[in-house]
């Protein structure tokens, strides 16, 4: 299922970044319809389309648009079935398709979202107005220099190695026999423990034919089917693996259904083990203003954390 407005205003715990998969018949002359990702009305986040993975062949254009930038790219020169550098931001709309020169058979992609509740220093970088509160809170912090200087906010990854310090990292593989059609399947239920928070970071999965539609579903808390990911663009070899970043306090759920009975399929997901700090406390709702020490809570706010 492609990624909705309504999936990403369901992203709880920002940064987060959302997986998804995509397989289809580009048409000869034409996009493919409706558009394989078309997101218009999700404000207040910000969203990057990322980690775009493609087979190279001469048959199909990758159209995209992200606000007011539009461009085009045959696939041909891309690293063939390798996650590429896609880096598309988006305040306003975003968009991804393919154009066929020729007719393409299921033809397949996989990519990642990241989806950010902007901070007072992303709002500066991006133009995007403050409240009075947040102006003081600005002022106080000396953000406007620090976003002036290029210090302020920090990349993702930065922010995600400053601030999530891990406990522990698990891959586990996971072998389902798929035996009856539409039915659910669990491949696992991964809860934290006391006082933390897990985070999972990457799935993959066999291939299967096209037409079995092997789904792999991620439950996150109670956000049940917060992603869903047909199978046939991935696989376990590199480059198949697809990259996500979904915390979760309460447990992430994987299960996995297919439209016909196709037997035993393989899968493969990691994830990692976060303790909980205030830094998380204050950018996750989990705790007020006056229960955190100090400034933590304006820090964070201000994308100084």
């Amino acid at each position: 299922m492609p990624i909705t407005e309504a999936i990403v205003r369901q992203v709880k715990y920002p940064p987060e970044k959302i997986p998804d998969s995509w397989f289809g018949n580009v048409p000869l002359s034409a996009e493919f319809a409706p558009a394989v990702l078309e997101l218009k009305n999700f404000a207040p986040y910000i969203i990057t389309l990322s980690s775009i993975q493609v087979p190279n062949t001469f048959n199909v254009i990758l159209r995209a648009s992200y606000d007011g930038e539009r461009f085009e790219e045959n696939v041909t020169g891309m690293l063939n079935l390798e996650v590429g550098a896609w880096s598309l931001l988006a305040k306003d709309s975003l968009r991804l398709n393919f154009f066929g020169v020729a007719a393409a058979a299921n033809f397949t992609t996989h990519y990642g979202l990241w989806v950010i509740k902007p901070t007072i220093a992303h709002k500066l970088l991006y133009g995007i107005p403050l409240a009075n509160d947040e102006k003081a809170i600005a002022e106080k912090h000396n953000i406007v220099d620090s976003v002036e200087k290029g210090v302020l906010p920090l990349p993702i990854s930065q922010q995600i190695e400053r601030e999530y310090k891990v406990l522990g990292e698990e891959t586990h593989s996971r072998l389902i026999n798929i035996n009856a059609p539409n039915t659910i399947f669990t491949l696992e239920t991964l809860q934290p423990k006391a006082g933390e928070i897990i985070v999972l970071t990457r799935v993959a999965a066999q291939p299967a034919a096209a037409a079995n539609i092997v789904r792999l579903i991620i439950d996150r808390d109670t956000d049940t089917g917060y992603a869903d990911l047909r199978t046939f663009p991935l696989s376990l070899l590199p480059g198949g693996e697809v990259q996500c970043f979904i915390p979760a306090k309460t447990q992430i759920k994987l299960t996995t259904t297919a439209a016909v009975a196709p037997g035993n399929h393989w899968f493969r997901y990691t994830f990692q083990r976060i303790k909980i700090t205030n830094t998380l406390r204050a950018r996750f709702g989990l705790a007020t203003r006056e229960e955190l020490p100090g400034d933590v809570w304006e820090k964070v706010m201000g994308g100084v954390l």
